[in-house]
């Protein structure tokens, strides 16, 4: 009964025989490798592809194989057959489908430690480092165009603005990709370039970057756009005709196709040791009652009189005397009182001060 469910959903026994051996390969390969394991799943709205190995990452002693599904009993299935044998899980949290992996993954995993990952925005960081990586991080004044109206498109134009480049944002409706450009336009930094929609590409592009949904959208009618020190990132995967890259490469232009596991770094920031480290050392609040002061740091708001160091374990460095409004006071306004504790913590700490 429960196969037949399976056929019905379009998910046979050989797709479900497949894909447990997919699975089984990634993680025997797991165990021969040292690091902390991580599995990661996450999700498509293209919901004609099957369940997928993407290709391996490791950084800061963590390996991670990932998984990408389309329908839910793919992710079951990766979620059973993970939990237990990997260190942590890592779920794609952003809902590209009506269907909540993270709640699936919470009912399901007993063992591994469960977190969330958004892999859109470790997308976006990859192309901005590989930008940056490609054009030394010089990016003023440069032209960009971006192709696109969805998540990923608006989230690199703004980013590209922010860095000071030309950008022009276009896609098949003009109407929402002005709707797009007024939107970020009021959120930019007040003195920076406003992003442009346009409906028709005309002038001649540095960078062009495509983040669409579709498959070979793109063709050599771009190539004129154009020039043997352009740049072009395919984000979206197959946006371009294949006659379009041929020739693209043939002119000398520098083509990529989005390799994500430059940012994989970003999934690890909450399992980084520098990130645990601020949380329990850098950020907190400490009562010193017989002394008379309390120390706080790590952005919590001080009461006031509380004296605000760069660390509450072993600082090195006192900011100033908080004013229990969120803020710090300013010398002259130091009781004397203040003053003499703020002396006295100087004393050991050697001098420092903010």
């Amino acid at each position: 009964m429960y196969e037949e469910k399976k056929i019905a959903m379009g998910m046979t026994l050989i797709d479900r025989i497949n894909y447990s051996q997919l699975i089984k390969k990634e993680l025997e390969y797991l165990r021969t490798i040292k690091d902390k394991s991580i599995g990661i799943i996450s999700m498509t709205a293209r919901k004609s592809n099957g369940l997928r190995s993407l290709p391996r990452r490791a950084a800061m002693g963590f390996t991670a194989i990932n998984f990408l599904v389309t329908e839910i009993e793919q992710a079951r299935d990766c979620l059973l057959a993970l939990d237990g044998q990997v260190e942590y899980i890592l779920i794609d949290i952003e809902e590209k489908q009506n269907i909540s992996l993270i709640s699936e993954a919470r009912r399901i995993v007993k063992t591994s430690k469960v977190m969330t990952c958004k892999p859109n925005d470790a997308t976006i960081e990859s192309c901005d480092l590989l930008i940056r990586h490609h054009y030394n991080d010089e990016l003023e004044d440069r032209s960009v165009l971006v192709i696109g109206s969805g998540n990923l498109s608006t989230k690199i134009a703004l980013r590209l603005a922010e860095r000071q480049a030309n950008v022009h944002l276009h896609s098949r409706s003009y109407q929402k990709t002005a709707q797009i450009a007024e939107c970020l336009n009021l959120i930019l930094p007040k003195f920076s370039k406003p992003i442009q929609a346009i409906n028709k590409p005309e002038k001649k592009y540095n960078i062009i970057v495509s983040f669409l949904s579709a498959e070979e959208i793109i063709g050599e009618g771009y190539l004129p756009l154009l020039d043997e020190h352009s740049l072009v990132i395919d984000g979206g995967i197959h946006n371009f005709k294949s006659t379009f890259i041929k020739e693209a490469l043939e002119k000398g232009i520098t083509c990529y196709r989005l390799d994500v596991r430059i940012a994989f770094l970003y999934y690890l920031l909450l399992l980084s040791h520098e990130v645990e480290s601020f949380f329990t050392h850098v950020m907190g609040r400490i009562e010193y009652q017989d002394k008379g002061y309390h120390l706080v740091s790590g952005g919590i708001i001080g009461r006031m009189g509380d004296i605000i160091v760069d660390k509450v374990m072993k600082p090195t460095q006192v900011v100033g005397i908080a004013d229990g409004l969120g803020g710090v006071k300013s010398e002259s306004r130091y009781s004397q009182e203040e003053k003499n504790k703020a002396v006295e913590i100087l004393k050991k700490l050697g001098g420092h001060s903010g």
